[in-house]
């Protein structure tokens, strides 16, 4: 979730409570969603960043360096906060914790049956790694210059790979198995187009009970992800079609702006496969302006992480550059020199500029129409003249230059005049000069052929398969009812649309004002959609409008008198020792006098009793020492302050 879904579910008053004691600029306009769309993007400027950072307690720093590097985008369930607290400290961890939450940074979200979770909103986060990398990675570190020479070759870019298996599939849907599974035939086409070595996406790839290999499993779930393909049946065989319209959306613009938002798609994937490897992707896009490796982010964030509780554990970074960074090389979205931690990285040039660029329908001069109805799109060729000419034309050839074809075959006919004329259109805009030959044939095909027909319809939906069942047995309803979808549906043509309803209330069935909902035409893509969206670590989960107290969330601090705290001074010697011993159960630290002499931020670590006297382990500033409590002088408990507290 990001700060703009979270701000939507927490209450105004909870809002306004937190705007006011962190200083933010909430506006008093009548519409909250303009208001909450502008602090949205205030809490993740560089800016506000800043600001909350200086501010930040020791105790909220190690939080939320532990949210930033160890969690990634995941959330931390109430289980995984209580072994984290035992293993660092109960006071600092919860403090840290309930600090950061009446900052605003971190949420508390629950389950309808109370289980409790914590979440760092994703774009906070990435606006926080993106401010704190520009602070800890320094250029000479790195040790490397701005030009290097010798990259390694660039793969073949995977906008050019997903064209192309679409284009095929556009005309020819992707066949499945009863398991649901692509078939041999289709399986075999693939590994002919695809240039990816198979090895690359073995561990990238989950274990699957199908047949398709891992870059197969890899490049369909990414089409569908994407929302490429969409199942249903045909003749009573399962099929992938290709979604035009959803093809057209992505194949917008030049080359780098499709492969933004491929990389976007690719990244969430890879983020699927550990917590922390968005992290190392929201670094390395931090670093885009330069080259860079990923040996020196990874001594970047072991600068921020020292004197962690889980500082040194990121094995992930080890088998990040094994498994996911050969594949942004593969995939056309980085270049690269050398191999492992070591090696040198770059963002393909555009790769992010492309965001703002301005999209245009169609490009005059991007080709040349040949005489022997080939079609030559040059580099510069937007990807919607590509895609909207893969319509009419085969795709034969991608190198520098994408070579189409044109066949009777391929060209698409239409019953309306204006649609026959397109290709032609699109042609001209492609290179004014079209060969004489070629619009005469052209012509020739796009006036034979066959014809589809388009027609006005309403959906009948039924509260039920009886309702159903005994509307389609009545006479007077099945002259009005066109076609039977499903078990509940029914297709009417516009023009009985009248009829239909007054048949309707003669038979006493009122007619919902509801919107019907989109046809069950196909009842197992519907239950995949639902347990697709049933996913995601959010799901089942509430964001709660409280402003916590540490008390409420390490309520043993309401047992500790308060005048441990407030005064530093001598206490007996059984008094001394419960304080001693609720010290080391808490965490807490303090300051004391040792043989005489002040010593601060003390922890406990461990008491024990021997020989009638009791022998305290002290941790002074990382440093170890024994030490009777008996030469234990004054000391006061160190609780720590947190925004908003009286």
């Amino acid at each position: 979730m990001n700060v703009h879904e979270i701000l939507e579910q927490i209450n105004e008053r909870l809002l306004r409570q937190l705007a006011e004691v962190n200083g933010w600029p909430l506006s008093q306009t009548e519409d909250a969603a303009l208001a909450i769309d502008e602090l949205s993007h205030y809490l993740i400027s560089s800016a506000a960043i800043e600001r909350t950072w200086l501010t930040l307690t020791d105790e909220e720093k190690e939080m939320l360096l532990y949210f930033l590097f160890r969690v990634g985008r995941d959330i931390v369930t109430y289980r995984q906060m209580e072994e984290y607290a035992r293993l660092a400290s109960p006071l600092a961890a919860h403090s840290g914790l309930t600090g950061l939450r009446r900052r605003g940074l971190v949420y508390t979200l629950r389950r309808l049956w109370g289980e409790l979770a914590y979440c760092l909103p994703d774009d906070m986060g990435t606006a926080f790694r993106t401010w704190l990398l520009s602070h800890a990675w320094r250029e000479r570190d790195t040790g490397i210059g701005i030009l290097i020479d010798g990259w390694d070759t660039v793969s073949v870019p995977l906008s050019s790979v997903l064209f192309r298996l679409l284009q095929i599939h556009r005309h020819q849907p992707i066949a499945l198995t009863k398991k649901g599974t692509m078939t041999m035939k289709t399986r075999r086409l693939w590994h002919r187009v695809i240039p990816y070595p198979e090895e690359a996406f073995g561990s990238v790839v989950s274990e699957a009970t199908g047949e398709e290999g891992p870059r197969d499993r890899f490049l369909l779930g990414l089409l569908l992800s994407l929302g490429l393909l969409r199942k249903q049946t045909a003749d009573g065989v399962m099929q992938y079609t290709v979604d035009e319209a959803r093809a057209a959306d992505i194949f917008r613009g030049r080359e780098a702006a499709v492969q933004r938002r491929l990389y976007r798609e690719v990244k969430e994937k890879f983020s699927l496969l550990h917590p922390c490897y968005s992290i190392i992707l929201d670094w390395m896009e931090a670093s885009r302006e330069s080259v860079f490796s990923l040996q020196a982010l990874r001594k970047a964030e072991y600068d921020l992480l020292q004197g962690t509780v889980f500082a040194g554990k990121d094995k992930h970074w080890e088998t990040f550059a094994e498994e996911v960074a050969p594949l942004l090389v593969l995939f056309g979205f980085a270049l690269k020199k050398g191999e492992g931690e070591e090696a040198i990285y770059s963002w393909v040039p555009d790769l992010f500029t492309a965001e703002q660029e301005q999209e245009i329908g169609m490009y005059t001069g991007s080709g040349y129409v040949q005489p022997t109805f080939e079609v030559l799109l040059l580099p510069h060729a937007p990807y919607e003249v590509r895609w909207e000419l893969g319509a009419y034309a085969g795709l034969e050839e991608q190198q520098e230059v994408w070579r189409f074809r044109l066949t009777q075959e391929s060209v698409q006919t239409t019953e309306n005049e204006k649609e026959n004329n397109r290709l032609l259109r699109l042609l001209e805009q492609i290179h004014p000069d079209v060969p004489v030959n070629v619009r005469e044939q052209l012509s020739q095909w796009l006036c034979g052929g066959s014809y589809v027909m388009l027609a006005r319809v309403t959906v009948l939906r039924c509260p039920d398969t009886e309702t159903a069942t005994w509307l389609a047995a009545d006479r007077e309803m099945a002259d009005c009812l066109l076609e039977r979808l499903n078990e509940r549906d029914f297709l009417v043509e516009e023009e009985k649309r009248e009829k239909l309803e007054q048949a309707l209330v003669r038979r006493n069935i009122r007619i919902s004002e509801q919107k019907a909902a989109r046809p069950e035409t196909d009842k197992a893509q519907k239950a995949e959609e639902m347990i697709s969206s049933s996913g995601g670590l959010e799901n089942g989960y509430k964001v709660e409008s409280i402003f916590p107290a540490l008390t409420d969330v390490l309520p043993e601090l309401k047992e500790v008198p308060s005048i441990w705290y407030k005064n530093f001074q001598r206490y007996h010697h059984s008094t001394l020792r419960k304080l001693m011993e609720s010290a080391r159960s808490l965490g807490v630290p303090l300051s004391a006098e040792i043989d005489g002499q002040p010593v601060e931020n003390i922890r406990i670590l461990n008491i024990k009793a021997g020989e009638g006297q009791y022998c305290l382990t002290l941790d002074v500033s990382g440093t170890r020492e024994d030490v009777q409590l008996e030469d234990i002088g004054r000391v006061r408990l160190l609780f720590p302050a947190l925004p908003g507290q009286d």
